[in-house]
């Protein structure tokens, strides 16, 4: 079985995530996607035989709307984050991506899309997004998703990365997940 086919059914049994995306795919939001750990894990979990949702910590719901103002959008994500915890037993991090450059006094390159964001983030596992519904949804994995299978922490060099976020990460994903092959951060002059 290839790879991905292999996430897809691993993906499709995660039956509270499935969930989630009918849920999310209802809301019409603009270049969705829920991504990351949610994702990710799933597979981790399958491999080691747990529960598909075990340590996962939230549901990451990335999308991309620049026609509404900053303002209203981060008021619109903590209402989305509430509307939807409510609903499922998990705790939801809800971001329009098209803002995230001023989040948090944040000095990011704004992001051009949801994808130009998922490509920048910390680790090559944590780059992958679904977007759909349960019937059919779409993978968006900007370093192919080997890494995931293989519980290879692998870096993303980006000049909006360094080696302290990265390795607070990999020391949260030690915490909750036995057998990770990590790459260790090497200094190298990111100039993407």
């Amino acid at each position: 079985m290839n790879r991905e086919k292999e996430l897809l059914d691993i993906l499709t049994k995660n039956s509270d995530l499935m969930m989630i995306l009918d849920e999310i795919s209802e809301l019409k939001l603009s270049n969705w996607y829920v991504a990351a750990g949610s994702v990710f894990q799933s597979v981790w979990n399958y491999l080691d035989k747990n529960d598909l949702m075990t340590n996962v910590h939230d549901i990451d719901l990335v999308y991309f709307d620049d026609q509404i103002s900053f303002i209203d959008s981060v008021s619109n994500d903590k209402q989305l984050e509430k509307s939807l915890s409510e609903k499922f037993p998990y705790r939801f991090d809800v971001h329009n991506e098209a803002y995230m450059h001023l989040w948090q006094n944040s000095k990011k390159i704004p992001y051009e899309n949801t994808e130009n964001a998922i490509e920048r983030w910390i680790a090559t596992v944590h780059a992958i997004g679904i977007s759909g519904n349960s019937d059919q949804f779409t993978i968006f994995a900007p370093y192919g998703i080997e890494d995931i299978f293989t519980k290879t922490i692998r870096p993303i060099y980006h000049k909006d990365n360094n080696q302290e976020l990265y390795e607070n990460k990999v020391a949260k994903w030690q915490e909750r997940f036995s057998d990770l092959n990590i790459i260790k951060w090497t200094e190298l002059k990111v100039n993407k």
